[in-house]
């Protein structure tokens, strides 16, 4: 899996984005976000990773990751975008999704569909202000799309979080890491 990135060091705190094949809005789905959600609790939690921020958007979603001890970033990426692909794949083919399923169509070896593009961006956060900018980024996600008219109303997100409503994926406050 390729990625564009830079070497990592002993870099712990990451802006993390990752798009579907070809844009196609997948998370529009329920059970598909469901899909997302679930795969980023099991990596975090295995790789030791806290969720700053997230967004889930129709075709891509952005996180924000601190690792707490050693950083697998790769090994992170490699096992979400494993995982959530066969999931979300599956789920497709149980609603009878054809017309998003025929978009991913991608034929190599025994692969039939391919969910995610191959590449994801990884960014090192370095200080307080870029990582309250990529928050800020990460939450007006949504709005900046036309899909909600305030951060707040989109759900699937962190956004909630930090005005102290319920969030889907459990978040650990920025505050607490720098």
């Amino acid at each position: 899996m390729s990625t564009r990135h830079q070497y990592y060091g002993q870099e712990k705190l990451f802006f993390i984005t990752t798009t579907t094949k070809n844009w196609v809005n997948i998370f529009d789905i329920d059970s598909c976000k469901k899909v997302v959600v679930d795969s980023l609790k099991f990596c975090s939690s295995k790789y030791f990773a806290d969720i700053i921020a997230y967004v889930i958007i129709p075709n891509h979603i952005h996180v924000i990751l601190f690792f707490q001890n050693e950083t697998k970033l790769s090994d992170f990426m490699r096992d979400f975008k494993k995982f959530s692909s066969r999931n979300i794949r599956l789920e497709l083919q149980k609603g009878k999704y054809i017309n998003i399923l025929n978009q991913l169509e991608f034929q190599k070896g025994e692969q039939i569909y391919k969910v995610w593009q191959d590449r994801y961006d990884a960014k090192v956060i370095r200080g307080n202000e870029m990582l309250l900018t990529k928050i800020i980024y990460i939450h007006n996600n949504p709005v900046k799309n036309g899909l909600v008219l305030n951060v707040e109303d989109w759900k699937n997100s962190s956004a909630g979080f930090y005005i102290g409503l319920d969030c889907e994926l459990p978040i650990k406050n920025a505050g607490e890491i720098m």
